[in-house]
Order: structure tokens, then C-alpha cells, then sequence
């Protein structure tokens, strides 16, 4: 499944054209070493993309009269042949998986801003004045937003005194998402209670991470312990701290685990490979966790590659494990579902239809002039141990949760964030998840109906996949 904004159809035209620079938007980019740049993605494009054999035919016509950040788009979109680079956004253009950006030399360890990551879903919570509302996705810990009292859920509905609306909503998102001032003031209200709140905060340093939730559920009656784990980015910087939550489960013996890759776009190959795993017993070690297959064509890399498990049986020691999905789960977190399941690993997926990217990319960064480029054009296909890889339209939940379902629970707006991570009395999703490990029915979740949206729109978000990192720079 590729991913499909909610739109009434009189705010599309409100989404086609984001203001703010993105992976669809980049911004404009020629200089001197423009040439030297579009020379690299062309040296890529005919020795490594996985359908290099069209490009090798076409790429004399290529116009190569443009900016270096609009050359590769301009360029692929020339191909037939490359459908599974990308996707149809809501707008009807066309949007490539296939990236080259300037990469910032440094690792995500520390960060400056307010420790906000917002759903790229806008709430539209008044119709009638054209009010929007942009939906907290995570509040990182120790950051300004945390001390400030924010949490996942809330729904900011001004900025520096501004209301969101059609004419600056992707601007005070930027500046949210970007960390891009030195302060804010923002008005929001919390779903979970209705209430009002108000807040200022002040640029300051803070840790983000991936491994964004992790808890232990003890639930009355069941004799297991049931970890849970939101887990939102595939980054080999936070492959430690992931592995430590696990290990922390694991002593506290924790035997069910419910896996949270709804927001997950992908990522590392190496971190799958590590976190499953974590989650297996020592029986798996060394067994497939998958391959990738690259054109037959391709003079740099090897035609198939596998990966195997390494260090099963050090963390916890799973024979099946729950996971929660959801649109926006795609690649890595898809290739983990396929991956257990090619192991005959019982999944039970919750959520909504993942958003189906089965291939990726070898991943390389190189310095032209004083700046340092990393350039991912996809060049391999993946499959899991049983050779199977057809997920490109997604995986299919179990349970699916905006659809009528044996527990009769459903959100429509279902992914957009509700309530804090781990907050079991209004999170359905999780909800259902322990509900299926303990057998145990569930309650209807009310959310305060004056803060339920009466629409939505999608802000396009930076895509991700599953990625292989060069050893060393080129």
C-alpha cells in the first residue's frame, strides 16, 4: 500500500503544494560543483540501480542542464520500468523512494530544539473558520516540550499566537518539526480529558531517540509479563539503547512482547538484523533473516547478499511475538514482519495495511567540494527465508483497527495519535494487542468528541527504507 492522505475534497489542493522543504520540495541547490554532483548520481545510476539496464539505454537523453537536487526525480521519472521506486501521492504526482541529500556530519546523540516530532496527519478541528490542528506524535525525554508538560496526542492548535490555517499551516509545521526559532508559544488540547493548555518553550539541547517507549504491563489475572516497545526508526546510533531495553525485559521476565512499529518508517538493515535477533532464542542463531537481490548487472556490489541472525538467545527468547502497524510502517518494519514469518515465527499484526516497500538501498556518502552527499538510489530487491517477497501492496493486519473487528473496537482516524505511549485505558491499538495475548475481551475507548477532527490532511513526510550502509566513505 502505498501511502494515501485522508482528504475532503476541498483541502486537496491544500496539500498538493507544501511550502516547506522536504524530500518532494527539496530546496534549490546548483553551485559550482553542480556538474561534479549529477556526474556522481549518474555513476550510481548506471552501475548499481536496480533497473540500471533502462538507464543504461536512456540516459543519454537525461537533461543534465539543472540543478544537481532536481536532476535525479527528473531522471528517474524518465523510466518505466522503475514502478517500485516510489509511489502516487495524493495529488497524483509521482514520488521516488531513490534520494541524494547533504549529509550532516554529525550523529544524532545530542540535538538542539523543543523535542517535538509531529504526525504528518493535520487535524482539521474547525470546518466552518478553517482551523487546523497539528497532532503530537512523540515528546522526546528531558527535552524542553517534556518539561514543559506536552505529550503524545495533544493537539497544538496555535503558534505564537497564530490559529493554523490553509495559508500557514506548513510553515508553523516546519518551524515546529525543524526546530527552526529560538522559542515558541503554543495553545493545545489534550484528547484524553478535553482540556486546555498553554505553553513557552525555550530552545534547549536534548537526547533524541528511536527507541521512543519502553514498559512492562502486568495485567490482573494473566500470569505473564507482557513488555512493550515503540520503536520508530531503524538508526544504528541507537542500537545499544534498543538492545538494553530488551535486555532490561528480559531480566524482569518479560515472556510476550508487543512490538510498536506504527510510526516506523524503516532504516537500517543492520538494526533489523539486531533487533530480531534480540528477540529470539539461541536455537535461530545463524539462520536467515533475509536476502537482497541486485540487478545481475550491478559492478559494485555482490548479485545477492544474505543476513543472518547473530547473538539469538541474549535478550529475550520469543516464539511468537505481537506487533502494532500501521500505514506508515514500511521497509525494515515490514521486512522484520515478513522476516519472522519466513522463520515460522507466528505474528499477530494489528493496525492498518503496512505501506508495502520491498526494496532498498546501498547507501554512500561522498564529500564534493566542502560538503559530504549521501546518495541512496535503490538497488536491491528483498526476500525473507522462504524466498518470498511480494509485500510491494503491503502486508494485511490480523486485526484490522478502522474496520469492524471481533474485539468492536475502531478508530477511522486510526493511526493519528490519541494519547501518551503505553497508556493502555486509551490507545486501542494496544488495547487490542493485550487483549489477543491474554484472551481477554476490551472496552470501548471514548475519545472527547469535541476534539475528534472533522477531517484530515497529509503533509508528505521524508521517506525511508531499508538501508545498506557503505563501510567507509567513497
Amino acid at each position: 500500500m502505498r501511502i494515501v492522505a485522508l482528504l475532503l475534497a476541498m483541502l486537496m489542493v491544500a496539500c498538493a503544494s507544501p511550502s516547506y522543504p522536504g524530500i518532494d520540495n527539496p530546496t534549490p541547490g546548483g553551485g559550482p560543483d553542480n556538474q561534479n554532483i549529477i556526474a556522481y548520481i549518474d555513476q550510481r545510476l548506471e552501475e548499481e540501480y536496480y533497473w540500471l539496464d533502462e538507464v543504461l539505454v536512456k540516459g543519454g537523453s537525461f537533461n543534465r542542464h539543472m540543478a544537481w537536487d532536481s536532476y535525479l526525480p527528473a531522471a528517474l521519472a524518465r523510466l518505466s520500468t522503475n514502478s517500485d521506486d516510489g509511489y502516487i501521492k495524493s495529488n497524483g504526482q509521482r514520488a521516488f523512494y531513490s534520494y541524494i541529500r547533504k549529509s550532516n556530519d554529525t550523529t544524532r546523540a545530542t540535538e538542539e530544539g523543543f523535542g517535538i516530532e509531529l504526525h504528518y496527519t493535520i487535524a482539521v478541528i474547525d470546518k466552518d473558520n478553517g482551523h487546523y490542528g497539528f497532532i503530537v506524535e512523540s515528546i522526546f525525554p528531558a527535552s524542553p516540550a517534556e518539561a514543559a508538560g506536552m505529550r503524545r496526542g495533544d493537539i497544538i492548535t496555535m503558534v505564537d499566537g497564530n490559529s493554523i490555517t490553509h495559508s500557514n499551516y506548513a510553515t508553523l509545521f516546519n518551524k515546529i518539526q525543524n526546530n527552526s526559532s529560538q522559542s515558541l508559544r503554543m495553545h493545545y488540547r489534550r484528547q484524553t480529558d478535553g482540556q486546555s493548555y498553554a505553553a513557552t518553550l525555550e530552545r534547549a539541547a536534548y537526547s533524541p531517540t528511536t527507541v521512543i517507549h519502553s514498559s512492562i504491563l502486568d495485567i490482573e489475572g494473566f500470569n505473564k509479563r507482557i513488555g512493550y516497545l515503540a520503536y520508530t526508526s531503524f538508526e544504528r546510533d541507537y542500537d545499544a539503547e534498543l538492545i538494553a531495553a530488551l535486555e532490561q525485559m528480559a531480566q524482569e521476565g518479560v515472556e510476550e512482547l508487543i512490538l510498536d512499529l506504527r510510526c516506523n518508517g524503516g532504516g537500517a538493515l543492520s538494526s533489523a538484523v539486531t533487533l530480531t535477533s534480540a528477540l529470539l532464542p539461541a536455537d535461530y542463531e545463524g539462520k536467515m533473516l533475509c536476502c537482497v537481490r541486485r540487478n545481475p548487472k550491478n559492478t559494485i556490489s555482490e548479485t545477492e547478499s544474505t543476513f543472518l541472525l547473530k547473538n539469538t538467545g541474549s535478550a529475550l527468547n520469543l516464539r511468537n511475538v505481537t506487533i502494532i502497524c500501521s500505514g506508515y510502517s514500511a521497509s525494515a518494519s515490514e521486512l522484520i514482519i515478513m522476516g519472522l514469518r519466513g522463520l515460522d515465527i507466528p505474528v499477530m499484526l494489528i493496525g492498518t495495511t503496512t505501506e508495502g516497500k520491498n526494496c532498498g538501498m546501498d547507501v554512500t556518502r561522498r564529500k564534493i567540494g566542502n560538503t559530504y552527499y549521501e546518495y541512496a538510489p535503490i538497488t536491491f530487491m528483498c526476500f525473507n527465508a522462504k524466498g518470498f517477497g511480494e509485500w510491494g501492496e503491503g502486508i494485511t493486519p490480523d486485526i484490522v483497527l478502522t474496520e469492524d473487528n471481533t474485539y468492536g473496537i475502531k478508530d477511522s482516524l486510526y493511526p493519528m495519535p490519541r494519547c501518551p505511549w503505553g497508556d493502555l485505558n486509551n490507545d486501542i491499538a494496544l488495547k487490542v494487542a493485550v487483549a489477543h495475548i491474554t484472551g481477554t475481551p476490551v472496552a470501548s475507548t471514548r475519545h472527547t468528541e469535541a476534539l475528534t477532527p472533522t477531517a484530515t490532511i497529509e503533509i508528505e513526510r521524508q521517506q525511508q527504507g531499508i538501508c545498506i550502509y557503505a563501510e567507509r566513505e567513497e
